[in-house]
């Protein structure tokens, strides 16, 4: 809710573009579960995406910056195609 935040800008197409490519999905066994995952290293992702002490990190961020990636390029795919859909 807008009411909860302040400093409300844009996120840029660039600095979606470039925090979405830097991410390196990895394969890994958590150490206390033995599970097996997929997913991304805290200590790697791009700072837009890392929490604060850059021991996690956002789904929230992840999935706004991957929706302004995918925008941008059906912008991109609609010109291409010359506005067709």
């Amino acid at each position: 809710s807008r009411a909860y935040k302040r400093d409300i800008t844009p996120l840029s197409d660039a600095d979606a573009t470039a925090a979405i490519m830097a991410l390196e999905p990895k394969n890994y066994t958590h150490k206390k579960q033995g599970s097996q995952h997929v997913g991304f290293i805290a200590e790697d992702v791009p700072d837009l995406l890392a929490t604060d002490d850059r021991k996690g990190l956002s789904p929230m961020d992840i999935v706004a910056a991957l929706t302004k990636v995918v925008q941008r390029q059906e912008e991109q795919i609609n010109r291409l195609l010359g506005g067709q859909k």
